[in-house]
């Protein structure tokens, strides 16, 4: 055998093992990218469902914010026209006798009038909605003064107060309250029931006061 045949047997010997060698090492690198692959596609699958996870929660918080604020938009929190107060008193002192029995009293200063139910001039508070109200009002005697009045809605009695002052330069005060149930449009004020005697005060030291407000 010549050398060139040597020589050339043992090139092809050498290409061999490299190309032997080369596919060993390509065979490891195609392990390793399919195995990295399997690893990258297994993250991306835990935060696919992390993200569907987050997803139903931020679902469920919109639909619970919708309800809220459809329910706002239906019960407004600051409606002015159920707001309803008043207050008023007699600006001064006054007899029996000018009072007399059976006859509404007439409470001339209004002090407060939310919703304009009551009127000055006639003493009565007209309801503008319907509700829970409460009401109170004060009396006072002076100088042997004494007198039963009653609070009436829709002709009916529905609380009662009385005041008596004994002797001269004597000063008794009352007050009552009570809650009903009103209906828009009663009539609420309040009457003498016997004709009394003596003076009434209703000045800067004490005075007559009437005074109503809607609860609810």
């Amino acid at each position: 055998m010549s050398c060139v045949d040597t020589m050339s047997i043992f090139n092809i010997i050498l290409l061999f093992s490299w190309v032997t060698a080369q596919s060993n090492t390509y065979d490891l690198d195609f392990t390793s990218v399919v195995k990295n692959l399997q690893d990258e596609l297994h993250r991306l699958k835990i935060q696919v469902e992390n993200l569907e996870e987050s997803h139903k929660t931020c679902v469920s918080s919109l639909k619970s914010f919708g309800l809220v604020h459809r329910k706002r938009l239906l019960l407004p929190e600051n409606d002015q026209s159920n707001h309803v107060a008043f207050s008023a008193h007699i600006s001064s002192g006054f007899t029996a006798a000018s009072l007399g029995k059976g006859h509404e009293v007439v409470y001339d200063v209004s002090d407060t009038n939310i919703g304009n139910g009551y009127d000055n001039v006639t003493g009565t508070f007209r309801a503008p909605s319907a509700g829970v109200y409460a009401f109170t009002w004060t009396i006072c005697a002076d100088n042997h003064g004494e007198i039963e009045i009653e609070l009436v809605i829709n002709g009916r009695r529905r609380g009662v107060s009385h005041v008596d002052s004994e002797i001269t330069n004597d000063l008794d005060c009352s007050t009552a309250f009570v809650i009903e149930k009103v209906s828009v449009g009663d009539l609420v004020f309040i009457r003498s029931t016997v004709a009394g005697e003596g003076l009434f005060m209703s000045d800067g030291r004490a005075r007559w006061a009437f005074s109503g407000w809607k609860l609810f």
